[in-house]
């Protein structure tokens, strides 16, 4: 198949009909006039994101509906005034109270996905008063840069970067935004040209469209491996989400498209999960360990996200802190009742004594500090090679041991409401903890195969 039947064959499933988006104007209408008609000291309502736009999928029910206040507002009006406004556009409909910078409501409406987000109405992005005060810029200035023939190259991009996996700034993405996007279609011109820049990315990227920075001074400024600054926002790296490894990865899925295109790349292939017994053995060929612990009700998914890799990140440096051979590590949770992180290690358990080598006995001074401070000693002290060398008893062998004493120290959280949603399943797995949870879990089973598999989507 050809590149241009790809890209045929990947836009009839991800274009919107024209029914489809005839009902999202009529709902968002409706939104916008029940607002306006709402008393209070609101300015303006601004649907804004991709919707907005026109660039979003097929599928994607997603309505972001800014309302804007005056500068003059303080900031507890400015909130009370937003979150009253929000409660009452969805009355009658479910609504949680959720928060960015401040707090939003959002919920469903005739099963779109609505946030109602408050925002100031400032002159120029660089005056904002809240982090959101950009979005209406933002639309602004995508609509009046892309052409409606690029509509569709948005589409294709968005779409090959959801199918390698690429695409998303929210936590458990650590990806690009939609904004970013287009953008790229913008400054390239069309997905193929975007796919093939991508592909000659180095270490470090600037994109700059508006020009604002001077060769090497946005590098400088904003200390990134890719560097897309915000045409309406010069202070602004709009691709900060973007980890290392999801740039890594976005060069290499493109290299490989060029390479040999497919549709696979756009919509990335369901993998069948092992059966148990296959399960059973590789594990018998790792060494595998995991930490359950709860998923608090009521908190949303992007900060558990946060909350989930931090844990994660503080048993890894625990796990290395006391010489366990940490050789990878991922997580994952079903955003509902549990969070679990894995790590595979060289080995669960060491040799019982370890080796110190101190400083050379010439040193006199480093010599009778390293001798005092170690006096419980397994063997030793000797000379090796003109140094000080003891052996001395390590505090755990067993890495089950060390995660368990961490987990009843620590818990990995601060606020108590997420602390107590946490520690109700908190726990080590061993072995035979993960094959149940495999067993009963759907989610980790998908999850835990392609861990197992070690490959990328597109390979």
């Amino acid at each position: 198949m050809g590149k241009s039947e790809i890209y045929a064959k990947v836009l009839k499933r991800v274009t919107p009909s024209e029914k489809e988006l005839k009902a999202e104007k009529k709902i968002a209408a409706e939104i916008i006039e029940k607002i306006q008609s709402i008393e209070g000291s609101h300015l303006e309502v601004v649907l804004a994101g991709s919707m907005a736009r026109e660039t979003h999928l097929n599928g994607d029910r997603d309505l972001d509906i800014f309302v804007l206040f005056p500068e003059k507002l303080t900031r507890t009006e400015f909130e009370r005034e937003g979150l009253r406004i929000g409660k009452k556009v969805f009355r009658g409909h479910s609504w949680e109270k959720a928060y960015a910078e401040h707090p939003y409501i959002r919920g469903n409406i005739k099963g779109f996905d609505v946030e109602i987000v408050p925002s100031y109405k400032v002159s120029s992005a660089e005056l904002l008063k809240s982090a959101v005060d950009r979005s209406p810029f933002h639309a602004e200035y995508v609509k009046g840069k892309l052409k409606s023939s690029q509509r569709k190259e948005v589409r294709l991009l968005r779409q090959f970067l959801k199918g390698v996996k690429c695409y998303g700034a929210d936590i458990k993405a650590s990806s690009v935004p939609g904004y970013v996007v287009e953008l790229l279609v913008i400054k390239y011109g069309n997905f193929d040209n975007a796919i093939k820049a991508v592909a000659e990315w180095k270490r470090e990227e600037v994109i700059d469209i508006e020009g604002y920075y001077a060769q090497g001074e946005a590098l400088k400024k904003f200390d990134s491996h890719l560097v897309v600054v915000d045409p309406v926002d010069r202070n602004r790296n709009v691709a900060a989400a973007l980890s290392f490894t999801q740039y890594s990865r976005m060069i290499a899925a493109a290299r490989a498209f060029l390479k040999k295109p497919s549709v696979n790349f756009f919509f990335s292939r369901k993998r069948k999960p092992f059966g148990v017994a296959q399960v059973k053995k590789l594990l018998g060929k790792k060494e595998i360990v995991g930490v359950e612990v709860g998923y608090p009700k009521g908190v949303l998914a992007d900060i558990m996200w946060g909350q989930l890799r931090r844990l994660g990140k503080k048993v890894a440096g625990e796990i290395e802190r006391n010489k366990f051979e940490l050789l990878r590590s991922d997580e994952w949770t079903d955003e509902n009742e549990r969070m679990v992180a894995i790590f595979e290690l060289g080995a669960v358990s060491l040799q019982k004594t370890m080796k110190r080598v101190g400083p050379e006995v010439a040193n006199k001074a480093h010599s009778e500090r390293f001798l005092e401070m170690h006096k419980k000693l397994v063997a030793g002290p000797r000379i090796e090679e003109g140094r000080w060398v003891i052996e001395v008893e390590r505090k755990y062998a067993d890495v089950f041991r060390l995660l368990n004493d961490f987990l009843r120290k620590e818990k990995g959280v601060e606020k108590a409401k997420m602390k107590r949603g946490m520690n109700r399943r908190c726990r080590v797995l061993d072995e035979k903890g993960i094959i149940e949870l495999y067993k009963k879990d759907a989610g980790f089973r998908e999850f835990f195969s392609n861990y197992l598999r070690g490959k990328e989507e597109f390979e």
